[in-house]
């Protein structure tokens, strides 16, 4: 039982909680696909639905109804193993609602907005990219407030769920079953290979998409809050294609408020993929990092001893295990 159970602690080693807690969030996720995606999909092909709206449109509204749901089963899930599976409290995974996670959340989208609009700033200098219009859609008979809704839900959803698997359970738990740097290197791995199948991946948008993770890392390390890093996520995901108009890892947003023709060499742009995949991006990511380090050096903060990061055992590594 010693590579299933760890008979000291009382509970499941790290990596089958880390099964678990996947199955349980792929679970909760189906049912408001099926519950209530599916039945209203079919009252919209009889025409009792949104009639008017074809398919774009229509995937917009769905999109908006259920995205916040989809978010929902990843924050359940994540609730439900802390307290079944790892026996601890949100806190340890960066989940403290004080003060300073709020400050954590609009400190972390403030250098979100201000990498991607340095990637803007610095594409549209070198003539690497020429604005085309504003207010722009993509997609014909998309409405564009229905467009912009819809993107900017998306960006809420996703930067919140991801940051809580990903800088939350998953780093937390891969901490403890390696240690913290085997960690931070293993989650931002898997983090990037999980986008590997979107439209335009390559191995490099890949490695761009490691580093981008180390920089989510970075701001749930020097603040000791996963807001930080939810913040950044979500204003590199909304600046990156809702305002400027870049393809977010692949996926070209339905409207932006600027519209861009993308030129230049797409090692350094990272052309139809989005900057992550050029070195454009990881250049971003990089100064993110750096920021957050510094920011962490000048407060004189010591990520590794912090309670609600790593120390007392609860996400370092104290126990070992099997992971």
């Amino acid at each position: 039982m010693g590579i299933l159970w760890n008979g000291e602690e009382r509970r499941l080693r790290a990596g089958w909680r880390l099964v678990l807690q996947s199955a349980l969030m792929l679970l909760l996720g189906a049912l408001p696909i099926f519950l209530i995606a599916e039945p209203l999909t079919e009252l919209h092909r009889r025409g009792w639905f949104l009639a008017g709206y074809n398919h774009e449109a229509y995937d917009c509204v769905i999109n908006i109804i259920i995205g916040p749901f989809l978010a929902l089963a990843a924050m359940v899930s994540v609730v439900i193993a802390a307290r079944f599976l790892d026996r601890r409290p949100l806190r340890d995974f960066g989940l403290q609602l004080d003060r300073s996670w709020w400050l954590g959340l609009a400190g972390g989208f403030a250098v979100g907005a201000a990498l991607m609009m340095g990637v803007f700033v610095l594409e549209l200098r070198a003539g690497w990219i020429t604005i085309a219009g504003t207010m722009t859609i993509t997609v014909a008979g998309v409405p564009f407030a229905l467009a912009i809704a819809f993107s900017t839900v998306k960006a809420l959803c996703v930067g919140t769920y991801e940051e809580l698997v990903s800088r939350g359970y998953l780093l937390c738990n891969l901490a403890e079953g390696m240690n913290l740097t085997l960690a931070i290197v293993a989650s931002s791995a898997i983090f990037a290979v999980l986008h590997l199948f979107n439209d335009n991946a390559s191995w490099l948008s890949t490695f761009g998409l490691f580093v981008n993770g180390l920089l989510f890392v970075a701001a749930r390390l020097a603040t000791g809050r996963l807001s930080a890093a939810i913040g950044l996520h979500i204003a590199w995901n909304f600046f990156e294609g809702v305002v400027f108009g870049f393809p977010v890892s692949g996926d070209k947003e339905r409207a932006s408020f600027v519209a861009i023709e993308q030129g230049g060499v797409d090692l350094v742009t990272g052309g139809a993929f989005g900057p992550e995949a050029g070195i454009v991006g990881v250049a971003a990511s990089i100064a993110g990092i750096a920021f957050f380090a510094l920011a962490a050096i000048v407060a004189g903060r010591d990520a590794s001893q912090d309670r609600t990061s790593w120390s007392g055992g609860a996400c370092s590594g104290k126990h070992g295990g099997v992971v």
